[in-house]
């Protein structure tokens, strides 16, 4: 019997609240958006489920201000014109149809359920209907092919959602995301049919390096989507709400529901506190059943596809796939389809499950059997050279410098003139966050693993070894919550079995002071480092790093040294704050004044402000004059 585990204290909570919010404004402050809207959606995905007592406390409250000011930039910094979303995901406002062909559409849909039953809830109002009208006229290209690609998907979708316990008509919300594509992926970056982003994915055990991309698994991803939809059910007791918080956010669902006062989706539809997408989002999922359940009655003709079925081979090492594809008596392409989470020509060093079609099992594992490793890969080869380094050939072959390693077992130091290397090719979809032609990764604070939400009840076995290998992880006892339980029950029945073995420790992120206190006085610049890579890796703010370098401020070059907080200033360096700042786009005169630790107050005084409006490019002063 597993140990009990203590739920996590109010404070701890705050305090990983707090860290994800630090590393997103220090990620903005460093011009990396993108790990500044990681961090804010591990945000929000971590405050999903806190009381509202929680939510007002003056510290959390200041904590979601400062959020939403990340928030609220790096929407305003998006792309000028925005890239087409994947799936059905509306952005404008749709107009309601109304009178006779309201009532006619009615009748249509009456008709074509015959009496079918749901469990899933649906309610046939103009707005539910307008949708199945537009998904029966305008949007019917887009309906066949998605429902085309879902009969090859349904029985799997279906099998997992039971055994989940998650409503099986929630199978059409991957025609509103992704149109049932396991490569869709948005321009917030979110990758899949259910489409996940990283972090999310990340909470609910899905695998993302250079290697692998499980969000691109359909069965990993699909059982990640249930569990996530059913603890979304769980934190707020209904589904439409649900579904909502799928493509809007907890967080955001519920500042909506304070806001208003009221649980009900369609009152907080008609309000200012949903974008337009949101407000879209169940109307067009309750379509979607409604029509995918029975397209021909609607007039829609689906050349369905052979249903996504496969036996598992284990690689017991690298190996290229079409290697395996002769060894299965198949094509690289087909192996491909049935692994779109792998993102190379091969499967990832060490051992691989891989899916091959029906039937081809057991001639692949003969064929392996008796295989030299020499002739597993079919990649390229090349001897390093005299002034080689590793970086250089990495670059070359637009690689990672890690990954060209990992694909020869070797370590850095074994990197030698005359090695014999063995290049795998690029990857034909890099992970979002890599620098696949040679130079380093960007790191930023948040990028070290931090405490997982809480995972499921029970870890509910599968048919097949994949389904099995993508059981949530359990949480350790130091980072552990209560999962609040529902006031109303699931449609479907809810199978649980005893939570599994406890998995590896998790090392919960230190607190700043600890880190601060512990960093040297004086480091010296290596090239490439600036003052925001220094204050991540040694855990002290960058505004502070600003006034205690100011020079490094402006130029930062490889040997000048880098006093931190506590220690001595570096020779011939003066100590103080920077006179200037120039407004960059996004900022505020709060994020401003935050940015190099000064009260709003003051920085209004000595710019001689009357109000809070600051401008591009406007010249503030940081000291007095």
């Amino acid at each position: 019997m597993a140990p009990a585990r203590a739920p996590e204290s109010d404070a701890a909570r705050i305090l990983r609240l707090r860290a994800l919010v630090e590393a997103a404004e220090k990620a903005q402050e460093a011009d990396d958006d993108e790990a500044a809207a990681l961090r804010s959606d591990e945000a929000d995905v971590l405050t999903a489920d806190w009381s509202p007592d929680l939510l007002r406390q003056p510290e959390v409250q200041s904590l979601l201000q400062r959020l939403k000011e990340v928030q609220d930039q790096l929407a305003a910094g998006g792309p000028a014109e925005a890239e087409p979303e994947p799936g059905l995901k509306a952005q404008e406002e749709v107009v309601s149809i109304s009178g006779e062909e309201l009532r006619l559409e009615l009748e249509r849909v009456r008709s074509a359920e015959q009496g079918a039953t749901y469990d899933y809830p649906i309610d046939l109002n103009d707005k539910v209907l307008t949708w199945v009208s537009l998904f029966s006229t305008t949007k019917r290209g887009f309906m066949e092919n998605a429902l085309g690609r879902a009969s090859m998907y349904m029985p799997m979708i279906r099998q997992v959602f039971a055994e989940e316990g998650v409503p099986s008509d929630l199978a059409y919300l991957a025609v509103i995301e992704s149109g049932f594509r396991n490569e869709a992926k948005s321009r917030a970056k979110a990758v899949g049919m259910w489409q996940f982003i990283r972090s999310t994915g990340r909470i609910y055990g899905l695998t993302a390096n250079a290697w692998v991309e499980e969000r691109r698994d359909p069965v990993k991803a699909t059982r990640a989507a249930a569990r996530y939809l059913k603890r979304l059910y769980e934190i707020s007791g209904d589904w439409y709400l649900a579904a909502s918080s799928y493509n809007a956010g907890p967080l955001t669902l519920d500042r909506a529901i304070q806001n208003l006062g009221t649980r009900n989706f369609w009152d907080l539809a008609r309000s200012r506190w949903l974008r337009t997408e949101t407000k879209n989002y169940v109307p067009e999922l309750c379509a979607a059943i409604l029509v995918g359940r029975n397209p021909e009655r609607y007039g829609l003709r689906i050349a369905p596809l052979t249903p996504y079925a496969y036996e598992t081979v284990t690689v017991s090492s690298m190996t290229s796939l079409t290697v395996l594809a002769r060894c299965a008596g198949t094509d690289a392409a087909t192996l491909k389809a049935l692994n779109p989470e792998l993102l190379r020509g091969s499967t990832p060093p060490g051992s691989y499950a891989l899916r091959v079609p029906p039937g081809k099992a057991l001639d692949c594992l003969r064929q392996l059997a008796g295989m030299p490793a020499g002739k597993r890969l079919d990649f390229k080869s090349y001897t390093v050279k005299k002034g080689d380094t590793l970086a250089k050939v990495a670059r070359r072959f637009k690689l990672d410098p890690e990954d060209l390693l990992s694909a020869n077992d070797l370590t850095a130091k074994q990197f030698k003139v005359g090695r014999r290397l063995l290049v795998p090719p690029p990857p034909a979809t890099g992970a979002d966050d890599r620098d696949l032609t040679g130079g380093a990764r960007r790191v930023a604070l948040g990028d070290r693993p931090l405490a997982p939400l809480p995972a499921l009840p029970g870890d509910l076995g599968t048919a097949t070894e994949d389904a099995q290998k993508s059981a949530l992880p359990p949480v350790p006892a130091a980072v552990q919550a209560p999962v609040p339980t529902s006031t109303q029950p699931v449609p479907q029945p809810v199978m649980t079995q005893p939570a599994g073995p406890e998995g590896p420790a998790v090392v919960s992120e230190p607190s700043r002071p600890a880190l601060a206190k512990a960093a040297p006085a004086v480091v010296r610049a290596k090239a490439g480092d600036t003052l925001a890579k220094l204050s991540r890796a040694h855990g002290v703010s960058l505004g502070e790093l600003i006034r205690l370098n100011p020079e490094a401020a402006r130029a930062l070059h490889p040997g000048d040294e880098v006093r931190l907080p506590g220690g001595s200033a570096p020779a011939g360096r003066a100590v103080g704050p920077m006179p200037f700042h120039r407004v960059q786009k996004g900022e505020t005169l709060a994020s401003v004044a935050r940015k190099y630790d000064l009260d709003i107050k003051d920085l209004k005084a000595w710019n001689r402000l009357k109000g809070d409006r600051i401008q591009v490019g406007q010249k503030l002063r940081l000291t007095a004059r």
